[in-house]
């Protein structure tokens, strides 16, 4: 019961902020409902981005986690081989799996009639978004997770929800502004 009730603590403030930053995503999505209807493919392929993104650094939460628990990593802020090599079998898996769903998009999008405006940029638009954040989550969650080990906290109980719902949000955000920035 006592557990029960520690994991009740932990959680109920970060369901609160994940619900906020919820809305922020939808209000983001709605606001900039033009530019997105200009490339359709972006529609279509958005929702898988997402979970993959979150996938991907849900993942990296978990394996944080369990390398402190069993201290193949130190609970403070250095580098290590281990971490080198998450970062890096995540990155090649994350990239990997967005070249599938940039095929598998296109496919879909051919066989719908969807049409594809500069295809050329909207993969690049893509990579650089994923990369960017990708590394800027895996950075976030380094710190959050040494941080919360260190407080006593689990660190699966705040990062993991924190992870979805921040990918959610900043995966169409990053790829909005690149857009802008790039058209």
């Amino acid at each position: 019961m006592k557990y029960f009730v520690k994991i009740i603590k932990e959680s109920i403030l970060i369901v609160i902020l994940t619900s906020i930053i919820g809305l922020f995503t939808g209000s983001l999505l709605s606001l900039n409902e033009r530019i997105l209807y200009s490339f359709p493919i972006i529609l279509l392929i958005l929702p898988s981005l997402n979970s993959l993104t979150g996938d991907i650094c849900t993942i990296l939460v978990s394996r944080l986690t369990t390398h402190l628990y069993i201290g193949t990593i130190a609970p403070r802020l250095e580098k290590s081989k281990r971490l080198k090599e998450d970062f890096l079998g995540l990155l090649i898996t994350l990239l990997l799996s967005l070249i599938l769903l940039i095929v598998v998009g296109h496919a879909i999008a051919f066989y719908t009639d969807i049409k594809i405006i500069n295809p050329f940029f909207i993969i690049i638009v893509l990579f650089i978004t994923i990369i960017l954040l990708f590394v800027s989550m895996f950075i976030v969650l380094f710190i959050g997770s040494i941080f919360l080990f260190k407080s006593g906290k689990d660190p699966n109980n705040f990062l993991i929800p924190f992870v979805t719902s921040s990918a959610d949000f900043l995966t169409p955000f990053f790829l909005i502004i690149f857009i802008i920035i790039f058209l």
